[in-house]
């Protein structure tokens, strides 16, 4: 029995117990086999998260010229891997993602910006609220990079 299938049969235990020390039995398996896992999210494979991250960008309408384009997928692909990134955009995922193309991080961020323009400018607007909702401000219009990548990693990080 796999650690997933032992951790299933705990909650369902869990669940279905008719009585007190059968909750008990199970919490306590429960809690036995969180101490002893890693809580870490499961490592992303690198091909589903470059296809979904593509295809998000092209349901949003950021055409693939556009080199933003391609600094928003290799950003998002380190931010879908690693959470943190996200954290520490200016300090660590510009920078990073720069080096990878031979420039600066200040032009990544531009870039990356003008894709969200354009994708805000001609993206299809229920597509738009479909994967931001209300989580953009109605007065300020268009996300922030670092709120469009953390909720596109987010995203991407859900499907992959």
């Amino acid at each position: 029995m796999s650690n997933l299938e032992m951790k299933v049969d705990a909650l369902m235990r869990l669940c279905t117990a008719e009585t007190e020390e059968g909750r008990a039995e199970a919490m306590a398996t429960c809690r036995g086999m969180l101490d002893s896992s890693a809580v870490a999210a499961p490592p992303v494979k690198e091909r589903n998260v470059d296809a979904a991250i593509r295809q998000v960008l092209l349901d949003l309408g950021v055409p693939d010229h556009i080199l933003g384009q391609r600094y928003l997928v290799t950003a998002l692909t380190i931010a879908a891997k690693d959470q943190t990134a996200v954290d520490a955009i200016t300090g660590y995922l510009y920078p990073t993602v720069a080096e990878q193309y031979n420039t600066t991080g200040s032009r990544v961020e531009r870039a990356i910006r003008h894709a969200i323009e354009v994708a805000w400018d001609r993206g299809d607007l229920e597509v738009l609220a479909k994967y931001f909702g209300n989580t953009v401000s109605g007065t300020k219009g268009k996300p922030t990079n670092s709120e469009f990548i953390a909720r596109i990693s987010n995203v991407v990080r859900a499907q992959a």
